[in-house]
Order: C-alpha cells, then sequence, then structure tokens
C-alpha cells in the first residue's frame, strides 16, 4: 500500500463555525447558481424499490448538504446541483441511470446500490467519470478505478465485529464455540457478509463453529429453509435490505430461535421498519458494527450539523426520519466525505471553472480527512475505500434506541 496522503481537509472546522448562520436561501432545492459554475451531482437511488425505506432519506440528506454549501458559498466560485435517477434497486436500471445523469451534465456519479457500483465500475472507467459508493464489494475496492468507497471492507465490519462478540458479550459460550450464521439476499453486500462471517468463523474454531449462510432471490420474504438451517445458532446475521430483515426476524423468532441478531448499519438503516414490524422484544440485544456515529451522539459536530440542517429544512419529517434508521445521518456522513474532496478537488484546480471529472479523481485518490471526534479516514492510489475505524452498539429496548457500547474506535482489519 502507499503512503497514505498528506493533504488533511479542515472544512469541516470551517463548515461547523458557520452552524450559528445557517442560511435559508431562495431558489430551487439545490440553491441557485447566481451565475457561478453549476457542479451537477448524479445521484442513482432507489426511490420506490425494495431498499427505498432506507435510501430515500439519504436522497434528503445530498440535497440538504448542497444547499447547505450553496447557502454558504463553501466552495468558491461553484454551486452544487443534485440529480436524481430512480433505479429502483433493478440492475437493468443501471446503465440507463448513469447514461441520464451524465446527458444532464454530471462530473460525478453518486449511488448507495451495490449492486448499481458493480455494474458501472467499468463503465465509469470507460468514460472518466468518478463515482461515489456508499456500499462496499471487492470488486469495486480491487483493483482500483474510477469508484471510489465512503465506506469499509465486509471483512473490516465484520472481523473486529466477531472479535469484540467473543471477547465481551456475557452471553458467548465459555464452554463451546458459539454457533453462527447469516442468512440474506442474493445480492453483494449479502453475499460478502457471509463470506467474512464464514471465513473469520472458520480461522477461530475455539471461539466459533459456522453454521451455515443462506441466500434467497432478491425480494424474497419467506425463509423456512433459512430458519431451519439456522434455528440453533447462538448468533445470527439476519437479512441487511428492505422487508427481508423483519420477515427473516419474526420467522426466526416464531420457530423458537433465541440466537443474538447481529450486523452493521446496513440493518441500522431500516430500524424504524423493524421495530414498527418485529417489535423491540425481538430484537432487544442486538450487535452492531458502524464506522459512523448513531444519531444521539451530538457530541459529534456531524451528528449536530445533519441534526440541524434535518430540523432547518424538515421539521415535520425529523422524527419520522430518525425514526427510520441511519439512513439520514449515515448517509450524512459519507456525502460529507464527498463534498470535502470536492471542495479540495475544486482548489487543486485552480477554480470552479476548471474543475473537471478528472480533477475529483486526481484529489480523490490521495486524499485524507481527520474529524472532530473521529478517528482519520483515507484513500489513496491502491486504497479505494475511506473509514479505517468502526464502532460497536447494541439495540436496546430499554433505550428504545441504538447505544455506543462502549466509545473507543476499532481498528478495521482483514485477515
Amino acid at each position: 500500500m502507499t503512503k497514505r496522503g498528506k493533504r488533511v481537509a479542515v472544512s469541516l472546522l470551517v463548515t461547523l463555525a458557520l452552524l450559528t448562520t445557517l442560511g435559508i436561501g431562495c431558489g430551487d432545492e439545490n440553491g441557485g447558481n447566481g451565475g457561478k459554475v453549476e457542479i451537477i451531482i448524479g445521484h442513482i437511488s432507489d426511490m420506490t424499490g425494495p431498499a427505498a425505506t432506507a435510501l430515500v432519506p439519504i436522497n434528503y440528506a445530498a440535497k440538504d448538504l448542497a444547499k447547505y454549501y450553496n447557502d454558504n458559498e463553501l466552495i468558491e466560485g461553484a454551486t452544487i446541483k443534485i440529480v436524481e435517477y430512480d433505479a429502483r434497486y433493478d440492475p437493468a436500471y443501471d446503465i440507463p441511470g448513469w447514461e441520464w445523469i451524465r446527458s444532464k451534465g454530471a462530473k460525478i456519479g453518486l449511488t448507495a446500490l451495490p449492486t448499481t457500483a458493480e455494474t458501472l465500475k467499468p463503465v465509469a472507467a470507460r468514460d472518466k467519470m468518478p463515482l461515489w459508493a456508499l456500499s462496499y464489494s471487492e470488486v469495486l475496492d480491487d483493483p482500483a478505478g474510477w469508484v471510489f468507497l465512503a465506506n469499509c471492507p465486509n471483512r473490516g465490519l465484520i472481523n473486529p465485529l466477531m472479535k469484540w462478540i467473543s471477547e465481551n458479550d456475557p452471553n458467548f459460550p465459555t464452554d463451546r464455540p458459539a454457533k453462527v450464521g447469516s442468512a440474506g439476499w442474493n445480492e453483494p453486500y449479502a453475499i460478502a457478509c457471509k463470506n467474512a462471517i464464514q471465513e473469520y468463523a472458520t480461522a477461530h474454531p475455539d471461539k466459533w463453529e459456522y453454521v451455515g449462510g443462506y441466500l434467497a432471490p432478491t425480494g424474497a420474504v419467506t425463509w423456512s429453509s433459512e430458519v431451519i438451517g439456522l434455528k440453533d445458532c447462538d448468533y445470527v446475521w439476519p437479512p441487511s435490505t428492505g422487508t427481508g430483515v423483519p420477515t427473516f426476524i419474526n420467522q426466526f423468532r416464531n420457530s423458537g430461535g433465541t440466537a443474538t441478531f447481529y450486523g452493521t448499519d446496513a440493518q441500522e438503516a431500516y430500524m424504524g421498519l423493524i421495530v414498527d414490524a418485529s417489535g423491540w422484544d425481538r430484537i432487544d440485544g442486538t450487535l452492531a458494527v458502524s464506522p459512523t456515529r448513531w444519531w444521539n451522539e451530538t457530541e459529534s459536530p456531524i451528528v449536530d450539523l445533519a441534526l440541524t440542517l434535518l430540523e432547518t429544512n424538515h421539521p415535520d419529517e425529523k422524527a419520522e426520519f430518525m425514526h427510520a434508521g441511519v439512513g439520514y445521518v449515515g448517509g450524512f456522513h459519507q456525502l460529507y466525505a464527498l463534498f470535502d474532496v470536492l471542495k479540495q478537488a475544486v482548489a487543486d484546480a485552480g477554480g470552479a471553472e476548471n474543475f473537471t471529472s478528472q480533477s475529483f479523481y486526481d484529489t480523490a485518490q490521495n486524499f485524507s480527512m481527520q474529524w472532530p471526534t473521529y478517528e482519520e479516514w483515507t484513500l489513496e492510489p491502491d486504497k479505494r475505500y475511506t473509514w479505517n475505524y468502526v464502532g460497536m452498539y447494541k439495540w436496546s429496548k430499554a433505550d428504545q434506541d441504538v447505544v455506543r457500547t462502549e466509545e473507543p474506535w476499532y481498528t478495521i482489519y482483514v485477515e
């Protein structure tokens, strides 16, 4: 791996100082361009498909952050505009979506859909237009290309989580290895998680006994064979997308399964759906790992800013978005990273009038940031994922919320 980039973004400190004078400008929802250079980000999302519950809040966060940057003139000589395309979590719409955002003048692509990012990796390289992806998969990271990942490897999440569970969970068996398995839809994120769980358990047979990983067709809500196969587990990784999560949880608990559920910020993105459909009794004690902070961690300037913009722009929807899960605040972290790279790229290009897709690519592949109350994240010429550290969380019925188990950040690692 090459030496880390030395450039450390400082725009967060500047923007936080502007919080007290947060502007509510006129013009369109992204802010009017006022004669400035308009930089367009093309957002390929799911607005009406199975992942819409988690991704629609991210759409709001993207536009809110663009408006914030525009209102406060945080990128000199430029305004940011977000254009959106509904890919419906259907791979058939990925390339048409890419061509559509390019036709609208996009210089940067954006997506939270892992299937979309995988489809578009060679297309982004062909067109030399960067794609900022909010989900990780190995094919996006290796070899390095024109896709930049505001996330970290699945194994980088699962390895420290499983290690933490074996060392800290009071319910972890002391006289035998813990039985572990997973279920999910047959899509890149669930596949990568299944493989990571199997690899870690196999490498630590003194702590874990791997029972199996089950993949159902995308959109499935019936989990009969998966529940039977995983019923006797101590720990189960449930599906991570849409209706697949609560339907599996309900069927697993109804069968008598008592395993502790564990997961990442992927399941947290559907917290409201899960709580409403399954109830706290069925998910209390779920253990989770996340590279970004939760809504209640207001000591974080990033969380505080997200709450401020949500209250300013969507006061009637604030409670709904917070109940929905990590979508808005987690996506906000990932998008703020994008905007800080963009700000530096414009400066490196010598001004907004000189900014191109190549400018973003050149800056992004050698960039680092140190946020207050976070550990440093980095992008490098041969490392396309951002976060290097994660925190541990628990779903708590008593708190009716997700709570951090302890403050330290844990270094991600891939064995």
